[in-house]
Order: structure tokens, then C-alpha cells, then sequence
């Protein structure tokens, strides 16, 4: 073994006693690379990555997400029931403000920095109106709806379904959200209502809320003003009064539970003399209390409140347009 071990130390010295000059190669860049790793330079190391940015979720998010991808399928919905060529003027119309709501909406997020990748994810996302009918084998909505997921919206009427698909868990969400986005999306699905009611769908009133009480006070003056422009208008236009104070009555007596009952001591706000006056008269008051909306519902609303202040504005917008006042994206919100 001694033998063994003196002819392997000798295979690693050379003549001399000393190590070879490979050897001493390697021991030399060993030290000249520890040299340099000490001064703080790192040879064939590829740099950690970045670490990734986490971007924090903007204020109501999530319930601005899903407004945008719902009121995009309705759009989609209008449109088709357009390739169908029925209630062009009126469809149109209605896809005007639905794409304007769509269009603040959309700015609303990203103006708060939501990228542009994660709203348009979200419209991709669940079924579209454009495959939903009237016929078929129903399937429930919110609202206690039915549609089947497989015909295509073509009539005004299965459009019209559509536009009233707003189911509990929608006003229950907008509960949670900022006052700002919660008047918003309140204004703009009351307009989605009256929509529905314009295109001959009979949209319900909600249960009674605590906002009934002053619902039906903002009711009953509007009966007594259209009795004064009937009575002060002619021809067509008292006809058009005539229309649309029963359909107050109707209203009133769906919100109040009782008889309609002509306020006692409502004054007019000017003298009601002549037919231009009836006329101003009639726009003025269907307008201010669509734009009542919001103070109704107050500051602090419930999913009741909310949605039987949205009902009850529908009928009037809708009533609004036959005097000449337009469906406008957000009525009575402040953008």
C-alpha cells in the first residue's frame, strides 16, 4: 500500500517536486474568479426577473365589470332585433343610450386604471341576450322572466324580456357599491325598464319600500297636471293628456293600493291658460319627477328601495317620450 501511494503522489508532481502547470492554471483562475465575485460582478448569471406589479382592483370594480359585459349583450341584442327591421326608430333610439351608458361606463374604469384587457374579458363572459327568446323551453331570470338560451332575439317583445331581466341579487349588489356608481347604474337600469315598457312590456311596480310614502306624494300631483292640460289643450293634444293621465291613474293606484284621489291644495307653478302652457306644463312635470329619481331613493337605500324607485320612474320616462322628451343614458344621475 506505502508503494502504492508513493507512485500516486509522484504521478501529480513533476520532476522538480512541484505541482504541474495545469494545476496551477486552475488554482490561478479559481482565485481570480473569487477575486471578482467578491467585488461584486457576476459572471454568466443571468439577472433575477422584475418582480411582477400587483394592481390594486379600482372602487366597484367588479360590479362595473359585470354592468359593462351585461348592458354590451343588451346592445348586441338591440342590434339584432334591428337586422330584424321592426321598431327601427324606436330600437335605434334606445341603442343610442345604451351605447352611451356603455361608453361612461367603460371610462369610468379606466379612468380608474382598470386595463383595457380586463373589460373587454369581461364582455366576453356568459351567455349573450342575442341567443335568448320568449319561446322554447323557459329558463328564469331575475325578475321572474323567462327566456330560452337558444333563439335568437329577433321581435321587439323577446328584446323587450330582455331589457326586464333584473333579478334581486342585481339590486342587492348595487347596495354595496359607492353612492357615485350606485346612482349611476340605479339611473341607467331604470332607463333599461322604461325601454321595456315602451316596447309593450308590462313592467310591474316593486313591492312597497320605504320610499313608497313619497313615491306615491310625487304620484298624485302629476294626475291633478295632467287634468289641467287636458282641460286646457284641443284636438290631438288633449287626446295625448287624456292617454296619459289615465295611464297616472293607473300608476297611482298600482304604488298606492287605493282609488286615485286628487290632491287638495297643489298649486300649479304658473297660470295654465292656453294650449302652449298645457304643453309646457305637461313636459315640465313629467321631467322634473323623472329627475326625482336619485332624491327618492336617498342616501342610503336598500335593494327595495332601489328597485321600486326604478320601476316607478320606468313608467314615467316612458310616458315622458310621448311628449317629446328623450330616453336619456343615466336620467336624474350625476356622471
Amino acid at each position: 500500500m506505502d508503494g502504492d501511494t508513493r507512485g500516486l503522489g509522484a504521478r501529480v508532481m513533476d520532476g522538480m517536486g512541484r505541482p504541474p502547470r495545469r494545476l496551477f492554471a486552475l488554482g490561478l483562475g479559481a482565485a481570480a474568479v473569487a477575486v471578482l465575485v467578491d467585488h461584486g460582478l457576476r459572471i454568466d448569471v443571468p439577472p433575477p426577473p422584475p418582480p411582477v406589479p400587483t394592481r390594486r382592483p379600482a372602487p366597484d370594480e367588479t360590479l362595473l365589470l359585470r354592468a359593462v359585459g351585461a348592458l354590451d349583450r343588451v346592445v348586441e341584442a338591440e342590434t339584432s332585433v334591428l337586422a330584424g327591421g321592426k321598431e327601427t326608430a324606436l330600437v335605434q333610439r334606445m341603442r343610442a343610450v345604451s351605447q352611451d351608458q356603455l361608453r361612461v361606463l367603460r371610462g369610468r374604469l379606466t379612468n380608474a386604471g382598470v386595463p383595457t384587457a380586463v373589460i373587454d374579458a369581461a364582455v366576453t363572459t356568459g351567455p349573450s341576450p342575442s341567443t335568448r327568446a320568449s319561446t322554447g323551453t323557459p329558463t328564469p331570470t331575475g325578475s321572474g322572466t323567462t327566456s330560452s338560451p337558444d333563439v335568437p332575439v329577433r321581435t321587439p317583445m323577446a328584446l323587450a324580456a330582455v331589457l326586464d331581466s333584473l333579478g334581486p341579487g342585481d339590486w342587492a349588489a348595487l347596495t354595496t357599491a359607492a353612492a357615485s356608481t350606485r346612482e349611476l347604474l340605479a339611473a341607467a337600469w331604470s332607463q333599461r325598464l322604461a325601454a321595456a315598457v315602451l316596447l309593450g312590456r308590462d313592467v310591474a311596480t316593486a313591492s312597497p319600500s320605504s320610499a313608497r310614502p313619497a313615491i306615491v306624494a310625487r304620484t298624485q300631483p302629476l294626475v291633478y297636471a295632467f287634468e289641467v292640460v287636458a282641460a286646457q289643450s284641443a284636438g290631438e293634444q288633449r287626446r295625448d293628456a287624456e292617454r296619459t293621465r289615465a295611464a297616472l291613474v293607473r300608476l297611482e293606484v298600482a304604488v298606492s293600493g287605493s282609488s286615485s284621489t286628487t290632491p287638495a291644495g297643489w298649486a300649479l307653478p304658473y297660470p295654465v291658460t292656453t294650449p302652449d302652457a298645457a304643453r309646457r306644463l305637461a313636459v315640465q312635470t313629467l321631467s322634473s319627477a323623472v329627475e326625482a329619481g336619485t332624491e327618492l331613493a336617498g342616501s342610503g337605500p336598500d335593494a327595495a328601495t332601489l328597485e321600486d324607485v326604478a320601476r316607478w320612474s320606468a313608467h314615467l320616462q316612458a310616458l315622458a317620450v310621448d311628449w317629446h322628451v328623450p330616453l336619456t343614458a343615466f336620467p336624474g344621475a350625476k356622471r
